[in-house]
């Protein structure tokens, strides 16, 4: 699982810098799993789709007021999730596809044809090549998306996170 880490510096350390920070994550749909004063453990519902706020690309956060600083240690279990998902999906869906149509086509057009299984031009094992390569064909950009749309959901969580460690300093500043 990837896991990253960040950290701000607070002007002057106090539990308000962790209650700023525990808010915004309790308002984002985490739950608190373990609190102490200067720690925190909180655990989130997971990242279902790029719309969503990608601070729930993170699945696990521990939140720690150390010395002079808010320290954020992040699981990132959503973003897996995601990238899993854009890997697997289009392969499965062109195989599902292949599938369907190598054999309700192969029986309809070799009926309507009389060759038995396939086309003429394409009969049996040929078939069955023709029809996948076929339905393939639409997944092969997503051999190259696939990577740089998860690459992207990990960085705007990266982002997210250190915005969270920004802001829950700010917050108690103003204070």
């Amino acid at each position: 699982m990837q896991t990253y880490s960040t950290s701000a510096v607070i002007p002057r350390p106090s539990g308000e810098t962790l209650q700023a920070a525990l808010a915004i994550l309790i308002n984002n749909g985490f739950a608190i799993v373990n609190r102490d004063e200067r720690s925190a453990i909180l655990t989130g519902p997971g990242l279902n789709s790029t719309k969503q706020n990608p601070l729930l690309g993170a699945s696990k956060i521990r939140l720690a007021i150390e010395g002079n600083q808010l320290q954020v240690d992040a699981e990132l279990g959503g973003v897996d999730t995601m990238q899993r998902f854009l890997i697997r999906f289009p392969l499965l869906l062109g195989l599902v596809l292949g599938l369907l149509f190598c054999v309700i086509g192969g029986r309809v057009f070799g009926q309507q044809f009389g060759v038995g299984f396939g086309v003429p031009w394409a009969q049996g094992w040929n078939w069955i090549l023709v029809t996948f390569g076929f339905c393939m064909l639409p997944i092969t950009p997503w051999l190259l998306l696939a990577p740089w749309i998860g690459n992207m959901i990990r960085t705007r969580t990266q982002l997210a996170l250190n915005t969270l460690a920004t802001n829950a300093v700010h917050m108690t500043k103003q204070a």
